[in-house]
């Protein structure tokens, strides 16, 4: 009843402490199922197979590499300089909004996104040999996606939530640049690019979000964040003509987006300051009905 009275007029409800843990979380598995939908329908049919290798080879050893610099495309993903900047980022990142121990975390999963991806392609998610294309291997999903995405996921998740949205955008882009130097030196197809990203944003929403943001706003945030990533990606495909590129923009731009959805630190922080002003106010209660009962006996004691 106290906690309710000293809410304002208007003010938002403050979230409970496991509703950003709860949304986290769903956001986590539906990045999850999606993934699992891309393996079932690209790699585990015939028809989607031949689609996935159809957009795949009008990239693979075309004049597509000289669309951008080899120091932004493939070549950037194995270049040491990448985690170097990508470490001191979310480290930088991470002070800026407030983090402490989730900073390790951040740093940690990049990492962990490669080796889940390895292990996935080589132990888990075979590829059946369809006749027509029983010479292709198993390539589902990409480290090397893998290994971006997450660098890119990591540095979002990581940002303060006002400039989150930025970070995402410029991410989404570089991805899309990467995704196609993959597909141009023939190393991964679409579907292989779209699993490592929905995989590498998956693991990223096992860290909490951020504090700061609004609740009613959250949702539109992403919305606006997600357009305006996927926008770039498709005017690219469009203009030179890579249409292959197309669908991983598109789905990189909805996965990295997603980071910015959850609620953070400062959701979790409102219950327990509510709670802090509410006992505050119980102990100036108390003080004040003690010192009304000490003052009603002092004048009892006198007229004895």
């Amino acid at each position: 009843m106290i906690s309710r009275s000293l809410r304002r007029p208007g003010a938002p409800r403050a979230m409970p402490a496991t509703g950003p843990m709860v949304m986290s979380l769903g956001w986590s598995a539906l990045l999850m199922a999606l993934m699992a939908g891309v393996y079932l329908v690209a790699v585990q049919t015939r028809a989607g197979q031949e689609l996935d290798q159809r957009a795949f080879l009008t990239l693979r050893g075309t004049g597509a590499t000289a669309d951008v610099p080899h120091v932004v495309g493939l070549g950037s993903v194995t270049d040491v300089r990448l985690w170097v900047v990508s470490i001191v980022a979310i480290v930088v990142l991470g002070l800026w909004a407030g983090r402490r121990l989730s900073i390790a975390p951040l740093l940690a999963l990049p990492v962990i996104a490669i080796l889940v991806t390895q292990f996935l392609r080589d132990e888990l998610l075979t590829r059946p040999g369809f006749d027509a294309l029983s010479w292709a291997t198993n390539t589902f999903p990409s480290g090397h996606a893998a290994a971006a995405a997450g660098c890119v996921a990591a540095i979002v998740r990581a940002a303060p939530r006002r400039i989150a949205p930025v970070l995402a955008v410029a991410g989404v882009g570089w991805l899309t640049l990467v995704s196609q130097d993959l597909m141009v030196w023939g190393w991964h197809r679409p579907s292989d690019l779209l699993g490592s990203i929905l995989l590498a944003a998956a693991l990223m929403h096992l860290v909490p979000a951020a504090a700061g943001g609004v609740g009613g706003r959250r949702m539109l945030t992403v919305v606006l964040t997600a357009v305006v990533a996927a926008t770039g990606p498709l005017l690219w495909a469009v203009a030179t003509d890579h249409l292959a590129v197309a669908p991983v923009g598109l789905v990189a731009a909805v996965a990295i987006a997603s980071l910015v959805a959850d609620g953070g630190a400062a959701d979790r922080g409102r219950v327990p300051r509510i709670a802090r002003g509410a006992d505050h106010e119980r102990v100036k209660t108390s003080d004040r009905a003690r010192g009304q009962q000490d003052h009603r006996g002092r004048l009892t004691a006198g007229i004895e």
